[in-house]
């Protein structure tokens, strides 16, 4: 892909594309012995339940003290050192987002039981995961108090909400509207 063709515009440092596929080939090579599909539900399999959403982020993490650390383009230093490549944020995503959602699906699909329940039971009480504008959005559509979005799944049911309910303009329409705030609506 030629230099050219990157869009980098109004791209966060920390986001870059550069920065996560060098992040990405980290984890290549952390899980290269097992591979990516066994190190992952590996990394399922062995969280406990009440407190494995630690151990499934610190799976993924990427820190570097390398070149990497302090160049987010190509080839032209920052200036700053970022020695993080993919932090505990962006790692609880993608385990809220993409593992825990995989290895459930995986399980199925391979008759693994044990393993679909643990995916499922991690995610159901997965901790909240940093605010985004559509959880504000929706909170503040339906009046809902922030205690009450306490989890992952809880979040993640607002953005269903909003994707499959909300269209600009038309909250006239929407059958949540006719529901007294807080009442009716459980997520």
């Amino acid at each position: 892909m030629s230099r050219d063709e990157w869009h980098l515009f109004k791209v966060r440092p920390s986001n870059l594309p550069i920065r996560r596929i060098v992040a990405m080939s980290y984890l290549i090579l952390r899980f290269r012995e097992k591979g990516m599909l066994e190190g992952a539900v590996n990394m399922v399999r062995e969280a406990s339940v009440d407190k494995g959403h630690h151990r499934l982020e610190e799976g993924l993490l990427v820190t570097t003290g390398d070149y990497r650390a302090g160049h987010f383009d190509f080839g032209s230093g920052s200036g700053i050192s970022r020695p993080t490549l993919l932090g505990s944020r962006r790692a609880a995503d993608i385990v809220v987002n993409v593992l825990l959602p995989f290895t459930f699906a995986w399980s199925q699909l391979t008759s693994r039981p044990e393993l679909e329940k643990k995916a499922f039971d991690l995610y159901h009480c997965y901790p909240k995961l940093a605010v985004n504008a559509v959880e504000k959005h929706m909170k503040n559509q339906l009046g809902l108090d922030g205690s009450l979005v306490n989890l992952a799944r809880r979040q993640q049911g607002l953005i269903h909400i909003y994707n499959t309910l909300c269209t600009q303009g038309r909250c006239h329409g929407c059958p949540l509207s006719h529901f007294e705030t807080g009442r009716h609506i459980q997520i």
